[in-house]
């Protein structure tokens, strides 16, 4: 067992639970989660990332034009895929009461970079994802893939990697929008709303702000 894994599980069913509950209250009303990220030039291979009330640093490998500074655009995307399943698993570990030790995921990103500089005329660089999830339970194996099935299926991540994706990218030059360039089919008008509650986690006002203060 992991030293420094803890995990409430009874914790984690409740949060499941009440965002189906809140959710179930008007099934037809779409339940939009919609995270935001702001990504600007520092110089020529790194950048500067916001995220939920978080900066952090994107670069290249010194071999493809940076200094190596932090992690490259497709290892926080493949870190992300990893993350989001790994989530998944845990919200569905709680849900269907199916639990682990330990959990690791690992996740591979194949592409063919021939596309993107005009070597090959092919339709998408993109080859697929494959995880490795490394876990520790004493559940029987039916459950075990269950839970993993469960998890990849609704997993957000995998979600807009396995089906195709609507795209919509606005030019906006000197504070005007200029063009709106669409990839894909429409995207649908409807506005964000907190699934899981205006607070789920039983802390105080003051003591979210802390722990987002302190990084926690």
């Amino acid at each position: 067992m992991v030293e420094d894994f803890q995990i409430n599980w009874d914790r984690v069913k409740n949060i499941f639970e009440s965002a189906t509950e809140r959710m179930g209250q008007n099934p037809d009303r779409p339940a939009i989660g919609a995270p935001k990220a702001k990504v600007r030039v520092i110089k020529e291979r790194l950048f500067e990332a916001k995220a939920e009330g978080h900066t952090f640093q994107i670069d290249e490998p010194v071999e493809r034009g940076g200094d190596g500074l932090a992690p490259s655009p497709m290892a926080y995307f493949t870190a992300g895929a990893a993350a989001c399943l790994t989530s998944h698993i845990t919200q569905s570990a709680g849900f269907l009461e199916t639990h682990y030790t330990s959990l690791e995921v690992e996740a591979t990103v194949l592409w063919d970079n021939r596309r993107k500089f005009g070597i090959a005329d092919l339709t998408q660089a993109s080859l697929g994802i494959i995880y490795n999830i490394y876990i520790a339970s004493n559940e029987p194996e039916e459950k075990l893939v269950a839970l993993l099935k469960h998890a990849e299926d609704g997993c957000y991540a995998s979600d807009v990697v396995r089906n195709e994706t609507p795209l919509r990218a606005h030019l906006i030059v000197n504070g005007d929008e200029m063009y709106v360039h669409k990839n894909g089919g429409e995207i649908p008008d409807v506005q964000a709303g907190p699934i899981f509650g205006d607070n789920p986690t039983g802390m105080s006002k003051d003591e979210i702000t802390a722990k987002i203060r302190d990084g926690g």
